[in-house]
């Protein structure tokens, strides 16, 4: 059983993002996940959620941990989530190896992306079931990739579409709680309505029974979230469009004190993260 979420010292409320992720999927809901690669902008980003009451993910990876320091930037991360009044889960997102994301969960760490999409399906069920295996003395919550969500600067040709029969096998040969599938999104780049295979994610929900992931959320546009949602989308990765916020901040305080650049930066964040989740969930500003 999972730890659910608990009151902390400085009155925020920590949770389990398996809990998350797995009540916004009974719920038919999107949970916001958030990527962050500095303090300024987690601060920024969970102002935003507390501004709406809504629970989300806050989100890193493992070369932002590497840039700060995993201890000092998750232990800054755990500060900053004590400090609001809303439900905040915090995980790593794409762990490479098996390697990293057992450190993750050694440090604290309750959710862990594990992405082997890069490998040959055999390779990636066998390193994911790993992982999974692993996070039980955790009580850890394991989100695989199957498929291989497109990035900027790849060969086309490694962009491939999960199929139905790929996420049956993956998901009942490694035990995921959540499954990350590439379905026409991509990461750091918008795309159109009519790049997004609407049927294949209803075909993989109903195949697999279990929270589905879309990474690459930056620019999927608004008349299509309600329609991911309905179709079992229970979880929206976004980090593109808080970074080029978070630079339209610096840039317009070129000549001021870099604390005023970052305090403008994380201002633009607040606002931009407060527009993302009203996208994904609906909900209104208090």
């Amino acid at each position: 059983m999972e730890a659910s979420m608990t009151e902390v010292g400085g009155g925020g409320v920590k949770a389990h993002p398996g809990e998350l992720v797995r009540g916004a999927w009974r719920e038919r809901r999107i949970l916001p996940a958030l990527n962050v690669d500095s303090w300024d902008m987690a601060d920024g980003v969970l102002r935003a959620a507390e501004s709406l009451n809504e629970p989300i993910l806050l989100q890193v990876t493992a070369d932002t941990l590497d840039i700060w320091g995993w201890a000092p930037l998750t232990q800054a991360l755990q500060v900053l989530m004590d400090t609001v009044r809303v439900p905040v889960g915090l995980m790593l997102d794409h762990a490479k190896s098996v390697d990293l994301a057992r450190r993750a969960f050694d440090l604290g760490f309750l959710g862990v992306m594990f992405d082997g999409s890069a490998l040959p399906l055999a390779e990636n069920i066998e390193h994911t079931a790993r992982v999974v295996h692993y996070a039980q003395q955790y009580q850890g919550f394991v989100e695989g990739e199957v498929g291989h969500v497109a990035r900027d600067g790849e060969p086309p040709e490694w962009e491939s579409l999960t199929t139905v029969e790929e996420a049956i096998t993956f998901a009942q040969s490694t035990g995921v709680q959540a499954l990350a599938v590439a379905v026409g999104s991509k990461h750091g780049h918008y795309r159109s309505a009519e790049d997004i295979h609407l049927e294949r994610v209803k075909d993989i929900a109903n195949a697999v029974e279990r929270p589905l992931v879309l990474h690459g959320g930056s620019g999927v546009p608004a008349s299509l979230v309600a329609q991911l949602r309905e179709r079992g989308i229970a979880k929206m990765n976004i980090g593109t469009e808080l970074r080029r916020v978070w630079w339209r901040g610096i840039e317009s305080q070129k000549e001021a004190k870099p604390r005023e650049a970052l305090q403008a930066a994380r201002a633009q964040v607040t606002a931009r993260a407060l527009e993302l989740i009203q996208l994904m969930t609906g909900a209104s500003a208090l």
